[in-house]
């Protein structure tokens, strides 16, 4: 089988370029060894983001009904359920958008035989480009008894609500899953090495764990793990009980079988590739969490197949990441986006000045935006509702190097949550009316 473009693996980078690259007029083959979606769908994005969801529901509905002068009461019912079919709905319509283009899709593992080929089985199928788009998997810590614990990707998955758990990592992913299982009914306890979500500014971070505390989650930082048990962990700060062990530590890349026979380089973090996605080896390339960006981001990947279809079908693209946003599935919500280290001095706005955040009853959090000596925003931290998609907005503003001029006197809906952005740029020039001083 001869194909201009093979692409291995069905994640979002994957199926995303397959698409992409079909329609542009590309014979393509996608080969995947198990679910079309990759981690996004089937464990990470949908499922943690779904469940996040449920849990905000479940915890606030009745205080935001209050709020609004109603009467409301909700009970958790078949919620594992509609997130398997919401999950078998995506992976489902990946499938058929690949072969609406015009794509195939083998499924098995693939292995790389040459630059030019790639072995499924007993099949050799060969390309004029193979592209590289297999993912991470869950890091496993290195301490004794990891095998009574369960991944990250194993967790979003569960079809029940433990008693109590014990969820090791400070990232991301942990604290989004500790705060998920405590509002559905766990008892939990959050597990870090060293500071969580130590990225953050100091005011996002003490909200943050305030809502934990809030939510019964036990934070305990700066802990050295010593053991895992059946159903508990050891640390250098004590044993914590649960009867689900959960490791959130981080992701490695999936790097194909063949690679080094091809002689594909790569390091600790991914497959090393250039600002066209190109490896060291001509013809093949690499998209997605298998690269070595530090950021493993489903929207990144959906970059990275843009830019690498149209280059593909005679385009110049590369990849910029300036800016990009990155958003955690907690409550309240936080986004960030740009460099911290650029940043010379921060302004901010609070939501519970902001008119909409009023109406609405979801008064918790603040914008921030960092800027540099010039004034230029190099940095922008929503904490609240909204935070998602007011992120967008700060994110534009970073990589057209907007001056804080340009967002202070830009007019944006009123009342809406985004006037929060506007406000932020306006208190550098003491024109946040809105807010006490």
């Amino acid at each position: 089988m001869k194909y201009d473009v093979v692409v291995v693996g069905g994640g979002t980078a994957g199926y995303a370029a397959s698409i992409a690259l079909a329609r542009r007029g590309k014979s393509v083959a996608l080969i995947e060894r198990n679910r079309i979606g990759g981690v996004c769908v089937n464990y990470g994005c949908v499922p943690a983001i779904f469940l996040y969801d449920v849990s905000f529901l479940y915890s606030r509905s009745v205080e935001i009904a209050n709020y609004k002068g109603l009467y409301n009461e909700i009970e958790l019912d078949n919620f594992f359920q509609k997130r398997d079919e919401i999950i078998e709905y995506l992976s489902s319509a990946g499938r058929k958008l690949i072969e609406n283009a015009g794509g195939e899709i083998i499924e098995g593992e693939a292995e790389l035989v040459s630059r030019n080929a790639v072995k499924v089985g007993s099949t050799v199928v060969e390309a004029d480009k193979v592209v590289l788009a297999t993912g991470t998997s869950p890091k496993r810590p290195n301490v004794e008894g990891v095998e009574n614990a369960i991944s990250e990707d194993e967790a979003t998955r569960l079809n029940y609500v433990p008693a109590s758990m014990v969820v090791i990592g400070g990232g991301v992913g942990a604290v989004e899953l500790a705060q998920i299982y405590a509002r559905l009914g766990s008892s939990v306890t959050l597990v870090s090495r060293s500071r969580v979500l130590k990225f953050l500014t100091d005011n996002a971070r003490r909200i943050l764990l305030e809502s934990l505390d809030f939510d019964g989650v036990k934070v305990v930082e700066e802990a050295s793990l010593k053991r895992i048990n059946r159903c508990s962990v050891q640390t250098d700060k004590g044993t914590f009980e649960g009867d689900v062990i959960v490791y959130a530590v981080g992701r490695v890349s999936n790097i194909p079988k063949g690679s080094d026979r091809v002689g594909i380089k790569y390091d600790e973090n991914g497959i090393l590739v250039n600002d066209k996605l190109e490896t060291n080896v001509p013809g093949v390339y690499a998209i997605g969490d298998v690269t070595n960006r530090q950021a493993k981001l489903a929207h990144l990947a959906y970059l990275d197949a843009m830019v690498l279809a149209v280059n593909l079908t005679g385009g110049n693209e590369r990849v910029d990441y300036t800016g990009v946003p990155m958003v955690i599935y907690t409550d309240p919500m936080v986004a960030v986006a740009g460099d911290r280290q650029k940043v010379k001095r921060y302004v901010s706005f609070p939501f519970n000045a902001n008119t909409r955040a009023i109406i609405k009853g979801l008064r918790e959090g603040f914008v921030t935006l960092g800027l540099d000596d010039s004034g230029t925003i190099v940095y922008a931290e929503v904490v609240g509702d909204g935070a998602e998609e007011l992120i967008g907005i700060a994110s534009l503003a970073i990589r057209k190097g907007m001056h804080v001029r340009e967002l202070a006197f830009t007019a944006l809906p009123h009342p809406s949550l985004s006037e929060a952005l506007v406000n932020a740029a306006r208190a550098y020039f003491d024109l946040d009316v809105d807010s006490l001083k």
